[in-house]
């Protein structure tokens, strides 16, 4: 969203939940209705909508204004702010898109993302969160954690490599990850394992296997 996505966009929606310094009348729109020939034959519901906005809103606010402009009903909440308007509550998260992942220029192995790349996708697909600060190590293939979920990474952006017997999920591997981390469970996105979850579910394990959603695994069967 180029330069002012931090600079205006994400500022603004921190003040809205936040709170800002503000001196005036504070308007919140309540409610906009076209005034065309259909809304007139039904004007008594229409007013009796805008009479359950009064009853429901009236409290927050100094007063509730009913205007016509332009051919449209304007129903506006109106409260006095002497210092500070207060914020809606509420988070928000600030993200930074990175290079693009081309699906077909991975499986074609011309162009492999790096770790931290393709660990970020992962994530959110399998968390729907983005990565915690701090936490992928490439060198363990370790991705993050959140809410008790353990995500890990079995890649190199390297072909020969994705290709070899280390790219793939191991018993030992999932007994190591389980034993350091015993109350979590744990995604492991791999090209190939080389244990099924039959064995991981007896031994007790909980660690799942999760495929990569590209087909770098074919390369070594072919």
């Amino acid at each position: 969203m180029e330069d002012y996505a931090d600079r205006l966009t994400a500022e603004r929606v921190r003040r809205v939940i936040k709170g800002y310094d503000f001196t005036g009348t504070q308007k919140t729109e309540l409610l906009r209705e076209r005034l065309n020939w259909r809304a007139l034959e039904k004007a008594d519901a229409l007013v009796h909508e805008v009479q359950g906005i009064e009853n429901l809103h009236g409290h927050e606010f100094d007063r509730i204004k009913k205007e016509v402009k332009d051919g449209e009903l304007v129903v506006t909440g109106e409260k006095a702010v002497a210092e500070r308007a207060e914020g809606a509550g509420g988070e928000f998260t600030y993200c930074t898109l990175g290079e693009p992942v081309e699906l077909d220029a991975i499986l074609t192995g011309e162009e492999l993302p790096a770790f931290d790349a393709l660990a970020g996708i992962l994530f959110h697909m399998a968390t729907s969160q983005p990565v915690p600060p701090g936490e992928t190590d490439a060198e363990r293939f370790h991705v993050g954690e959140v809410n008790g979920t353990r995500v890990w990474l079995i890649y190199r952006p390297d072909l020969e490599w994705l290709k070899s017997s280390e790219a793939a999920l191991s018993l030992s591997f999932a007994r190591r990850i389980a034993e350091a981390h015993p109350n979590e469970r744990h995604l492991v996105f791999a090209p190939a394992r080389y244990v099924s979850q039959r064995l991981l579910d007896a031994e007790g394990l909980a660690v799942e296997f999760v495929p990569l959603p590209f087909a770098l695994y074919r390369v070594e069967r072919e």
